[in-house]
């Protein structure tokens, strides 16, 4: 079988890309040490480290321990060689993140919500901080829509921003290397780095939120996005005759007291969990702790189980989701400076 042609520069950067990533798992390697975890030729390894020295990208941090001849020389990521810039974009706040080379989070604002203002004032926010930061070369925006590809063509009661398309706008206006992702979708992936475990692959992230419920799904350990990039707007879901589960959810405003309010919302998430079950079942399903208690899930569980048998129920759990929504947008800024998927 004939192989396929990679030119030169493209070899190059695909070799650049696996010593950043194994210096960003590892912090510090020695030239052999990073030709034995990527499989590189060592003259390979230590021409493109040489020159990655010299142009600033790495830096010698000092000598390993001797196997007998000399001491090999150390080298990591050089903090400052680039910043990234993650961006969460909320109803009330745009909350940013400033992470060095090596994903530690130098900087956070909250500044006023743009949402409703539209892209000139988000515009405004991004340049003061490509302003402040010169080496600020990579940018990531979290929106509460769905997304093709850098553009939202669906996004609730923010028509400003409907079919606006973020990954090419701020590519011309600052330069940068631009990612956007839907709020759900970086969730499930912050979840699933910070949880660690490499056996809860097949998730789904429950949030009512601000700007009205959506789900983050994951399976087999990748973001499901859907034929459209549509996957995860929950809203639709006819789970009643007459309503759909955003429906069903706005309807508990019309209770007579907060026991029937929460009785509502107990059985609209007991059916989405025996949806989400009977479909992709999942490992785990998670709830964000401004929705739902510890207490409420062995409630949930019950009612799912009426619908179907509890023994293929999920995990249900409760975290922090601005916690995991923040760490996930994170790790895609990460991702987008060093060029290369982090595992």
């Amino acid at each position: 079988m004939k192989l396929p042609f990679v030119q030169p520069k493209m070899m190059g950067e695909m070799i650049r890309q696996q010593i950043r990533a194994a210096l960003y798992r590892d912090s510090v390697s020695t030239k052999a040490e990073l030709a034995q975890k990527t499989g590189i030729s060592f003259p390979t390894i230590s021409k493109t480290l040489d020159e990655m020295n010299d142009q600033g990208e790495v830096v010698l941090t000092g000598l390993g321990v001797s196997s007998g001849g000399r001491r090999p020389k150390q080298y990591r990521l050089n903090p400052d060689h680039m910043a990234g810039l993650a961006v969460g974009l909320e109803k009330d706040y745009s909350s940013y993140a400033l992470l060095n080379y090596v994903g530690e989070v130098i900087g956070r604002e909250k500044l006023p919500g743009v949402l409703h203002d539209g892209p000139e004032r988000l515009t405004e926010q991004i340049g003061t901080f490509v302003k402040r930061y010169p080496h600020l070369r990579a940018l990531t925006l979290g929106v509460p829509g769905a997304v093709n590809n850098g553009r939202v063509f669906f996004i609730l009661d923010y028509d400003k921003f409907q079919n606006f398309d973020f990954k090419a706008f701020y590519q011309e206006r600052f330069s940068l290397r631009v990612q956007v992702e839907n709020d759900m979708n970086a969730t499930v992936l912050g979840y699933h780095d910070r949880s660690g475990d490499e056996h809860d692959r097949s998730l789904v992230y429950l949030y009512l939120g601000q700007n009205g419920p959506g789900a983050g799904i994951m399976v087999n350990g990748d973001v499901v996005r859907g034929s459209s990039f549509f996957s995860g707007e929950v809203s639709f879901l006819p789970l009643y005759d007459s309503r759909n589960f955003l429906q069903a959810v706005q309807d508990r405003a019309s209770a007579q007291n907060g026991t029937e309010s929460r009785l509502r919302l107990i059985d609209a998430m007991s059916r989405l969990v025996a949806v989400f079950t009977a479909t992709l079942n999942p490992h785990t399903v998670i709830f964000c702790s401004t929705d739902m208690t510890e207490h409420d899930m062995t409630d949930v569980r019950q009612g799912s189980a009426s619908y179907v048998p509890a023994d293929n129920l999920p995990s249900l759990i409760v975290r922090d989701w601005e916690e995991d929504y923040f760490h996930g947008l994170n790790q895609l800024t990460i991702k987008t400076m060093l060029g290369t998927g982090i595992d």
